[in-house]
């Protein structure tokens, strides 16, 4: 087994400690984890998650970090606690300022996604393509549902049996031994107290006003195998956000599989054919190349990005040099060519 990336630290503004590592090369790709529920380094022991992070490398540049409260990150003193979405927020944003300049994919897992959209809402210029998995808005539509409810109970009765419990509905009760590994993971991520006070600030989290105010590209990805995830509020996302696109692929391990991996890649229009010559455009570049070919107007993709009329006709003319195009059609075609096709 590879060793572990090493891992790095960046102190947020209020003072709590984001532990994060990164691996691979290509466009980054922060990936917001399971909020409470991730560990940097015990993760690596899992053989799905393990593949899971090496795929992705093939192609991006992958920045896992752990939220605070949990995993390797502050769990107490300055920012350890009280787990808003603003603070949260707040995590993605030091990570993102000490990792990169440009644009990047936003990659939102499970209870992860909230902070991830709001994040995308409010910093509208910074992600250039938003990918969720088994993502929701709000606790009270999703971690109040019968199922959940009844396991979260379970937490503050027999913890050893709740984490073992919660792993096995998330592998879709297929596989006992791995559900052991993911549960020491967990185990290694949270305390029972921590875990407890993590459920108790949930409560109140709701990013729903904020969907609506995403501007990047959205993939929503929802595994039809995890019995605690919900098909209806991943579908309620797709619907909210504007124009995202929405698959279904089943996990591997507790992990996306290859064919996921690859819906991304082709999504970002990255480890595609002809994906060296997207290569030579900036993030922002590949994010404005996106919406033409989606057929938006220049109107339309200054008002989506935030930027002015003249901002997205001087990025068009670097496409055009970088490409070999001269014009709208040409470039339309080039990144359908490239990987970059209509929503669907």
């Amino acid at each position: 087994m590879a060793p572990a990336p090493a891992v790095r630290y960046a102190r947020t503004a209020d003072g709590a400690d984001i532990a994060y590592w990164r691996l691979g090369s290509g466009p980054i790709v922060l990936h917001a984890p399971n909020v409470q529920l991730g560990h940097l380094q015990a993760e690596w022991s899992v053989d799905g998650m393990r593949r899971w992070y090496q795929d992705l490398a093939r192609t991006f540049t992958v920045v896992r970090y752990d939220h605070r409260g949990g995993g390797m990150s502050s769990r107490n003193g300055p920012g350890g606690s009280g787990q808003s979405i603003d603070s949260l927020v707040q995590d993605i944003e030091t990570v993102a300022e000490t990792v990169t300049d440009e644009p990047f994919v936003l990659l939102g897992w499970l209870a992860g996604a909230l902070p991830a959209i709001a994040y995308a809402a409010r910093h509208v210029q910074r992600v250039s393509h938003l990918v969720l998995w088994n993502g929701f808005a709000r606790d009270a539509t999703h971690g109040q549902a019968p199922r959940l409810r009844s396991l979260f109970e379970m937490a503050a009765v027999d913890w050893e049996l709740f984490t073992e419990s919660i792993c096995q509905a998330a592998l879709g009760w297929s596989d006992a031994a791995e559900a052991r590994r993911w549960a020491n993971v967990i185990r290694e991520a949270t305390t029972q107290g921590e875990f407890l006070s993590y459920l108790e600030a949930r409560r109140q989290w709701d990013v729903t006003d904020e969907v609506s105010g995403i501007r990047a590209l959205t993939l929503i990805l929802y595994d039809p195998k995890n019995a605690l995830a919900s098909e209806e509020r991943n579908r309620e996302l797709a619907v909210a956000i504007p124009g995202a696109r929405y698959l279904a692929f089943a996990q591997e391990g507790g992990a996306p599989t290859s064919a996921a991996v690859e819906a991304i890649r082709s999504f970002v229009g990255v480890g595609t054919a002809g994906s060296a010559e997207l290569s030579t455009l900036t993030p922002k570049e590949r994010q404005i190349l996106g919406l033409v070919v989606e057929g938006a107007t220049n109107a339309e993709i200054a008002e989506r990005l935030f930027i002015t009329v003249n901002t997205v006709t001087r990025h068009l003319t670097h496409i055009y040099a970088k490409t070999g195009t001269s014009r709208r059609a040409e470039a339309v075609r080039y990144g359908l060519q490239h990987g970059l096709g209509g929503r669907g």
